[in-house]
């Protein structure tokens, strides 16, 4: 091709001009035949459909057999039926919307003034921020009015951390036993009067043996009725389990020591929440999740809401297990199995009891402030909340114990041990909870006692 091209003749500007141009008329000559052939085709199709080509007839069979087919009426398709529970359950979760449920009115009842409380208070663990959470709240002369206080513990101790958070206004009085307690007095009941060893900032054998001795006195003094109640400084769980096998905490301690069934609640002015399981590793929560236990609590807390938080009607909200409460049995059967039964067979006479409801988005939606309380399956479900809401106002109580008992929200705070930095906000409301608790029993019982002052306090 190469040596055709260099050998063919040069031709000039009007040459080349023809050549192009013959070149061009080629190409739509060719066009036009093309395109005169596919008019033909498409005549001879026309043609033959207009003749009966079978195949034709086939393919228009077909289209008119789709058209027939796209014309049939729709079906009435219908859902299975709803069980009531299921019913039951999405009208709880609407009345979360409407406002149909709302927190209970509190009684409001003239009674005869009561007699000041006794208050006994343990002293936490000797090398947290216990003491000094007592005496800035009792430094407050106001409490005096409301209350006898008694601390169980040491003269030494204390004068220890008096003189390491360098408090000079503040002194207790000393006594020997319980009977020698006075009114107007921060009293301090001596309980040991061993040299103990002191680590500040540093939890020991030592501290947490010494803890325990200042919560079985406050026991002892409780059964004997010395006192109406019981605020517990922070512990550490784990320097008095080295010693005390099976312990875990205030609670279990003490529904051990009186033998009652108890319920962990935290509290604070705007949300109250409880906890079926308490303090047990998440590994073990569902196995330990039974529905009499469940159906035990809600029992506790309606009877608990009543008699010391003076709710008439108290509301109470039941949170599920599983994520999204297990989507009716999807994610997990407990609340299909255990939760939801055990609400159905609790007897909440004059109470409002409705769940369970999925628990990720309750507090978010502002949810808890429909109901008087909320109970949650296990500790941090619902602690994790109420103590991002709440932390430093709250008030942990335990619930159906014989004697009113109030702690703190926090714990030992060992990294400011005698620094002079721990807030007592949250020991000093526990030791206003303890006082109104013990007066509102004295309300409720003198009510229920009273069928006519009941009469009237419904009026």
């Amino acid at each position: 091709m190469s040596e055709n091209k260099e050998n063919a003749p040069k031709l000039g500007k009007k040459e080349e001009g023809r050549e192009g141009n013959n070149r061009n008329r080629n190409r739509n000559r060719k066009l036009k035949e093309e395109s005169s052939e596919s008019n033909r085709s498409k005549e001879g199709a026309a043609k033959n459909n207009a003749e009966g080509n079978p195949e034709s007839k086939g393919r228009n069979r077909n289209r008119n057999r789709n058209r027939n087919k796209q014309k049939t009426p729709a079906k009435n398709v219908k859902a299975a039926p709803v069980s009531e529970e299921e019913t039951q359950l999405l009208k709880d979760q609407a009345d979360l919307f409407n406002g149909s449920v709302e927190r209970s009115p509190l009684h409001e009842v003239q009674l005869p003034v009561f007699e000041k409380p006794t208050i006994g208070i343990t002293c936490g663990d000797l090398n947290g921020i216990g003491f000094e959470l007592i005496m800035k709240t009792l430094e407050n002369k106001e409490f005096l009015d409301l209350c006898t206080p008694v601390v169980f513990a040491s003269s030494k101790v204390a004068s220890y951390h008096k003189n390491a958070l360098k408090i000079k206004d503040f002194n207790f009085y000393i006594c020997d036993s319980i009977e020698d307690i006075k009114d107007k007095k921060a009293n301090l009941v001596t309980t040991w009067d061993d040299n103990v060893e002191m680590n500040l900032g540093t939890p020991t054998d030592v501290s947490g043996s010494y803890a325990l001795k200042s919560i079985d006195a406050a026991i002892e003094a409780a059964k004997a009725g010395n006192i109406d109640a019981i605020v517990t400084a922070p512990i550490n769980k784990h320097n008095i389990a080295a010693s005390v096998d099976g312990f875990t905490g205030h609670t279990g301690y003490l529904a051990e020591a009186f033998d009652d069934e108890v319920l962990m609640i935290l509290a604070s002015d705007a949300l109250r929440v409880a906890t079926v399981t308490g303090h047990v590793p998440v590994s073990k929560i569902a196995e330990s999740l039974i529905e009499e236990k469940v159906t035990a609590a809600i029992e506790l807390l309606v009877k608990s809401l009543k008699r010391d938080f003076g709710c008439i009607k108290p509301s109470i909200a039941v949170l599920g297990l599983n994520p999204h409460a297990g989507e009716f049995g999807t994610i997990g059967s407990e609340e299909v199995d255990i939760i939801k039964p055990a609400i159905d067979k609790a007897d909440v006479k004059g109470a409002i009891v409705r769940g369970p409801f999925p628990a990720d988005g309750f507090f978010g939606k502002g949810f808890d402030q429909k109901f008087d309380a909320v109970l949650g399956m296990y500790h941090d479900q619902v602690l994790t909340p109420f103590k991002a809401l709440a932390m430093g106002s709250g008030t942990n109580y335990t619930s159906g114990l014989t004697v009113v008992r109030t702690s703190p929200d926090h714990g030992t705070a060992m990294h400011i041990s005698g620094q002079n930095k721990a807030n007592e906000a949250s020991f000093r409301t526990s030791v206003f909870a303890a006082i109104d608790i013990v007066n509102r029993r004295k309300v409720y019982d003198e009510i229920t006692a009273n069928p006519i002052k009941k009469q009237k306090e419904r009026r």
